[in-house]
């Protein structure tokens, strides 16, 4: 506050109080009271400034609005330092690749002989292929056909080859072909030597000679032809018998292929089989040799053991063709030799044999073969085609006995204490076969086969010596 408004201030007072003064003289009358005792008059406290009003703040003239600064971007992460990799020697230059031209390749030379021989199918007259080829590698006829000539090592071969056809001829006999059997006349054949070595020449100095024919100029029938089993209606395989020998010692394996050659292409008129009889005598004079036979209570040495390899395989053979059989005896006990069992015929002669009689209304004809590899022995029986087929079933065993136990018989040509085994233990059976006859998927007949085997030990030998 100035001074100037301090003083007014101070006088407006002043003045207010003398006027409250007066008027009080003049509302009591005329007559005044004695004075009374002079009042002190209180000071006047002093009045306190007025509040000075808030300087109201000049107004500010507002900012212009400012933009926005764009957020500065996170500065990107450093890459991690890479190590530098250690020089490298500068390669070579390539070195310029040429591309060789393709190989020549130059075909094999094929020297050939074709043929056709005379053949027997279900009664009709046909032809078999034959073909035999000699092949000389490319290579080798490159280096052949540079020279211009037939060479010495390729005349060897050709002379070699040519011997080896079958210019001698062999008898017409059955064969298994692809899609059954047929009666095949294997004629001998004629080349013309000089002709095959003119076409081996022209073959080589042409460039694309890849075959030479060798030239047949005839054929040489055998003596026995297919008018041989036409003749004799025999035209149709009727059964085959097949048995296995292994274990066999060599003796036994000598006897099976006597015997077996007894029915090697052989062929029967009659009316009757008899396997004694087709075999003839068995001694030693015949080609037979000392082996193991069933004697009795025993297998021992005598001519012709193993004959009974022959004799069960026959036996199958026209027991599946349906003969009927006339004479047959199976073996006093079970040999592994015949199994499956029940299938088996033992001959001894004089006395024992095995007979079929032929009602085929033909000739029969027997083919045997032998593979000592597999020990296998094969016959197949041909003759007269029939209007049946034969079906044989599985053996059955009807009844069965334990073996007994085990049999020593001594032998004085073993040193004492030593022991050899001369037969194996085998169970007592009844087996029983049935064969039915076929006609039209039908069965119009059968019969049963049945055979009755001994329980048999284990036989050793025990030396005395």
């Amino acid at each position: 506050m100035t001074p100037a408004s301090r003083r007014a201030l101070t006088l407006g007072a002043l003045l207010l109080s003398g006027s409250i003064v007066t008027a009080a003289l003049a509302q009591t009358g005329t007559d005044p009271s004695p004075p009374p005792p002079a009042q002190t008059i209180p000071a006047i406290p002093p009045t306190p400034p007025a509040p000075q009003p808030t300087p109201t703040p000049e107004p500010q003239p507002t900012p212009a609005p400012q933009p926005t600064p764009e957020p500065t971007p996170a500065p990107a992460p450093e890459p991690s330092p890479v190590p530098t990799p250690a020089p490298q020697p500068v390669p070579p230059p390539p070195t310029p690749q040429v591309t060789p031209a393709p190989a020549k390749i130059t075909a094999p030379l094929l020297i050939t002989v074709e043929a056709q021989w005379p053949a027997l199918v279900n009664g009709k007259k046909t032809t078999v292929p034959f073909s035999r080829t000699l092949t000389i590698p490319g290579k080798r006829v490159e280096v052949i056909r540079a020279r211009g000539v037939i060479t010495e090592s390729l005349d060897q071969e050709l002379t070699a080859f040519l011997k080896a056809l079958p210019t001698t001829a062999q008898d017409a006999r059955f064969e298994q072909l692809w899609d059954g059997w047929a009666v095949v006349q294997r004629n001998g054949l004629k080349v013309d030597v000089a002709k095959a070595r003119a076409n081996l020449l022209a073959a080589i100095k042409d460039p694309k000679g890849i075959k030479v024919t060798i030239p047949v100029t005839g054929q040489v029938a055998p003596k026995r032809t297919l008018e041989y089993f036409a003749s004799r209606g025999i035209t149709a395989h009727l059964g085959t018998g097949q048995t296995n020998y292994y274990g066999s010692s060599a003796a036994r394996v000598t006897n099976i292929h006597v015997g077996t050659r007894r029915f090697q292409d052989r062929l029967l008129d009659g009316k009757t089989v008899s396997f004694n009889q087709m075999v003839g005598p068995i001694t030693t004079g015949t080609g037979f040799v000392t082996g193991l036979v069933i004697a009795g209570e025993r297998t021992a040495n005598g001519v012709g053991g193993g004959i009974c390899q022959v004799s069960t395989t026959v036996f199958r053979a026209l027991y599946a063709a349906g003969l009927p059989i006339l004479q047959r005896q199976n073996h006093s006990y079970q040999v592994h030799y015949y199994d499956p069992q029940g299938l088996d015929a033992t001959i001894y002669q004089p006395s024992l044999d095995l007979k079929f009689a032929n009602d085929t209304g033909g000739s029969l004809w027997f083919q045997s073969d032998w593979d000592d590899e597999s020990s296998t022995l094969t016959v197949n029986v041909f003759g007269k085609a029939r209007d049946f087929t034969v079906e044989i079933g599985a053996p059955r065993t009807l009844s069965s006995t334990p073996s007994p136990a085990d049999r020593l018989i001594p032998d004085a040509t073993l040193a004492r204490g030593q022991r050899k085994q001369v037969d194996w233990a085998a169970p007592g059976a009844v087996i029983e076969v049935t064969r039915k006859f076929m006609r039209d998927g039908k069965a119009f007949k059968q019969d049963t086969l049945k055979s009755t085997y001994r329980p048999w030990p284990n036989i050793y030998l025990v030396g005395t010596r």
